[in-house]
């Protein structure tokens, strides 16, 4: 859905960015901090990743490589996704530099990207504790 609502905010004013990056932040924001559960939410990833992907694709896409190469290197989710939204800033300045909105998509880029590495807090200090859960199958005793 934020793919929709960021594109048609892009219609009502082409070359603008104002009215799609208040719909990508929106849509980012309202999915993490949820007024009816008391400002709890998820972590974001998904409803980031739709709503950058209508926003600023090519980043986004490369923001994807990056998550694949580090999920399928770790077997970590959230290192995945940490790496994308660390990359995700790195790819939208290098791909939209000199163009313009281009500190615009930028900011956009590394507020949204920071925002999702702060939501994984807990993860990271998992991960440095050696307790984060890998995806895939557990092993069982016998078979160490």
């Amino acid at each position: 859905m934020p793919v929709v609502l960021v594109m048609i905010s892009g219609w009502v004013q082409p070359g603008q960015y104002f009215l799609p990056i208040t719909a990508a932040v929106g849509a980012v924001l309202g999915h993490n901090y949820t007024c009816w559960l008391r400002f709890k939410g998820g972590k974001g990833i998904a409803t980031s990743a739709g709503a950058l992907l209508a926003l600023m694709p090519w980043p986004t896409l490369v923001a994807l490589a990056v998550f694949l190469a580090a999920f399928l290197t770790t077997r970590y989710v959230s290192v995945g996704a940490i790496s994308a939204n660390l990359a995700l800033p790195t790819a939208a300045w290098f791909i939209y530099r000199g163009k313009p909105g281009h500190m615009t998509l930028f900011g956009t880029a590394l507020f949204l990207g920071l925002l999702a590495v702060w939501k994984h807090k807990e993860n990271i200090q998992r991960l440095l504790k050696g307790t984060e859960n890998r995806f895939g199958p557990k092993k069982n005793a016998s078979s160490r």
